[in-house]
């Protein structure tokens, strides 16, 4: 089982799957569309998530969790080798999430960016 990922109102909502809640401690997050700066698709996002983390990680595979502790940008991950993912830059003051980033692996990033570039680019 993999994190969903879906258009709602205008903005983007996540849900994880059961073992994934483990390392996330969340059923879901939803961003509002007023608190979306940027998407960006990203086809190899196993990489994309650097510095400290409080998660899970398997090493060149899979990430689920927050990285970027002491970095000064952190992000809310659950990423998967082999599998794109969009990247959602937040404004943490508008949506009043505990991180500044998304970064999710699904299937259908692709068509989900497409949705979304036109309106956060």
């Amino acid at each position: 089982m993999m994190a969903t990922m879906d258009i709602a109102d205008g903005g983007v909502r996540v849900r994880f799957s059961a073992w994934e809640r483990l390392a996330v401690w969340r059923d879901e997050v939803v961003v509002p569309a007023a608190a979306i700066k940027a998407v960006e698709l990203v086809d190899a996002p196993v990489g994309r998530a650097r510095g400290g983390r409080a998660g899970i990680l398997v090493s060149g595979v899979l990430k689920v969790g927050y990285w970027g502790l002491g970095t000064g940008v952190r992000q809310l991950v659950s990423v998967r080798r082999g599998v794109p993912a969009l990247r959602v830059e937040i404004d943490r003051g508008v949506a009043r999430l505990p991180f500044d980033e998304v970064l999710v692996s699904v299937p259908n990033a692709a068509e989900l960016a497409g949705a979304l570039a036109s309106s956060y680019t």
